[in-house]
């Protein structure tokens, strides 16, 4: 291995007269100089070393086509490498490269560059010129010219951005704060004191969602940040998925109390937050100061957890060193510098001026272009860019892509009115879609006036988020809402297969109801209840019945009949 075992390839390579040579992982922190008396050589791989810089008898290679200089340790793009115009595929992965010359033009026959695990932050606009570049990859690169959920779609999309960038670009600015927690923590009572709010002792219970402006000053720029208050209730919970969004910065709210589950909010940030970095605080300080958690426990398991804060609404106790905190760590969420083309801020600005609760995929598409907004690829990023800034809500992997909403409380106060309403709940979470007429009429204080129109999308909205599943007589069943006694039945469980899942530290009460959603064809004789189910299966000839006990955070699954292995599998 190393430097001898180079030469010793080298030498064959001469003697041979070979076109390719791989002198890969030899640990080399310089080259050889009897490498450059190859000129044959097409294929040379250079990857898994210590290399920094070229030596300018580099340029000897001149029938090099493909390069490897991954995994090495290139700062700098070598610029004899520009003078190497037979040159159609290049490999720079894993190396710390900090921007990409303009030089890279001269490389016209190039069709791959392979640029990922990089330290880039922009591109030259002149990468467009390639013309016959048709892969350029750029994974795990801190990009914010093109920004990057951009630039990692390809070649095309870098295109399109750069068009629109001739107008001129301006740093985006804004960025969405999310609070989660349980019900009566005092998120909304911390929303208050970020805005130098007055404090309210009678704080009213937030329904589904409050969201507020709150404009901050960080010396060099200023940041629109938009402060997202989730309600509490566990019902609710499962519409939070709605509108929690990647490249946001959390903010978890605890405040001691017996049935605090950090846990469990943190691992519901992991799924839906894409590594968004949270702040979890301590609140209530002045009324249970010996409220803690094993800080270093949680954050070698979650470690997008920035760090942990005590607080007092009531006393201002540790709200400044939280704001502090909060403010450093909005300065780093990557949205906050993308550099978006002028006509992305013109499409904003329009959408965020309409009156209308949502908008169709059409009219949205037409708003895009008119705005100048014209690559598909460029009008897919910025909707979702606009969905991370709360902006639109809009549902890509569901049927629901037809619609854009742009007012998520049009949403939020829809889907609690129907969970909430007595009607259902004295029906253990029946309806039929008629009944909504009247559910979701206008009352004094209401937003929004809900158009029957509508009615549909919003139950298509609980039943891709499994909320509520439509029975075979066009009434629809909310598991959340069943009847918590489980009903008497005759189950023959001899020779049964017996399966207990334990959850170690929480249980969700939300898993048995979704559970019943997923598996509701197969449920037996309507037998059914808040914490339970029987199952049957006609094609395995087999029958299961599954339990939850919330309290002992466990699933009990038994399983009879032909093909009863299998179906346990399926459960």
């Amino acid at each position: 291995m190393g430097y001898e075992e180079a030469l010793r390839r080298i030498k064959e390579a001469a003697e041979t007269g070979a076109t390719k040579l791989d002198l890969s992982d030899q640990e080399l922190t310089e080259l050889p100089s009897q490498l450059f008396r190859l000129t044959n050589l097409q294929v040379l791989n250079l990857g898994g070393n210590r290399l920094s810089s070229l030596p300018s008898q580099f340029i000897q290679l001149t029938n090099l086509t493909r390069l490897a200089l991954h995994s090495n340790d290139f700062s700098f793009l070598p610029s004899l490498l520009f003078q190497l115009r037979n040159l159609t595929e290049i490999w720079l992965d894993g190396n710390q490269l900090t921007n990409l010359p303009t030089e890279i033009v001269q490389l016209k026959n190039l069709n791959l560059l392979f640029l990922n695990n990089n330290n880039l932050t922009s591109l030259p606009p002149e990468i467009v010129r390639l013309t016959n570049l048709r892969e350029l990859l750029l994974r795990d690169n801190p990009l914010i010219s093109p920004p990057y959920e951009l630039a990692v779609q390809g070649i095309e999309a870098i295109c399109e951005y750069f068009v629109s960038a001739k107008e001129g670009t301006r740093t985006v600015g804004q960025v969405k704060i999310i609070l989660v927690g349980e019900g009566a923590s005092g998120k909304t009572s911390l929303t208050r004191c970020l805005r130098e709010e007055r404090f309210n002792a009678h704080e009213e219970t937030t329904h589904g969602i409050r969201i507020k402006e709150w404009k901050l000053d960080t010396g060099d720029r200023s940041l629109r940040c938009n402060l997202w208050d989730f309600g509490g209730q566990e019902i609710m919970h499962a519409t939070h998925q709605f509108f929690l969004s990647r490249r946001s910065l959390y903010v978890l709210v605890l405040d001691g109390r017996r049935d605090e589950r950090p846990e469990y909010w943190l691992r519901y940030i992991e799924s839906f937050g894409g590594g968004s970095p949270v702040l979890v605080v301590l609140n209530k300080y002045d009324t249970n100061p010996g409220f803690d958690l094993n800080r270093p426990f949680l954050k070698k398991k979650y470690p997008f957890i920035v760090d942990f804060f005590r607080t007092s609404c009531r006393t201002g106790n540790g709200i400044r060193a939280f704001r502090q905190a909060l403010e450093e760590e909005l300065g780093k969420v990557p949205l906050t510098r993308n550099e978006w083309p002028e006509s992305w801020f013109r499409a904003k600005e329009r959408l965020e001026e309409l009156n209308d609760p949502c908008i169709s995929y059409e009219d949205c598409e037409a708003l895009c272009r008119e705005a100048g907004v014209s690559g598909e690829i460029s009008r897919q990023v910025l909707v979702d860019f606009l969905h991370d800034l709360g902006i639109v809500i809009h549902f890509t992997e569901f049927d629901l892509a037809d619609n854009h909403v742009l007012d998520p409380k049009w949403v939020t106060e829809a889907v609690y009115k129907i969970i909430n309403a007595p009607s259902i709940a004295e029906r253990k979470g029946l309806f039929r879609k008629d009944d909504l007429r009247e559910i979701l009429r206008y009352q004094e204080g209401d937003t929004y006036h809900y158009q029957w129109r509508d009615h549909g999308y919003f139950i298509e909205l609980m039943r891709k988020f499994e909320l509520c599943y439509e029975l075979e007589d066009g009434e629809v069943l909310i598991p959340d809402l069943l009847e918590v006694s489980e009903p008497a039945f005759a189950f023959d469980d001899r020779d049964a297969l017996r399966f207990l899942l334990k959850y170690e530290d929480f249980l969700p009460p939300s898993v048995m109801p979704r559970f019943i959603v997923k598996r509701h064809k197969e449920i037996k004789d309507r037998l059914r209840w808040r914490t339970g189910v029987v199952l049957a299966h006609a094609q395995l000839d087999a029958k299961a019945v599954v339990r939850a006990d919330n309290e002992a955070r466990q699933i009990h699954i038994t399983v009879t009949g032909r093909e009863r292995k299998v179906y346990l599998a399926l459960i």
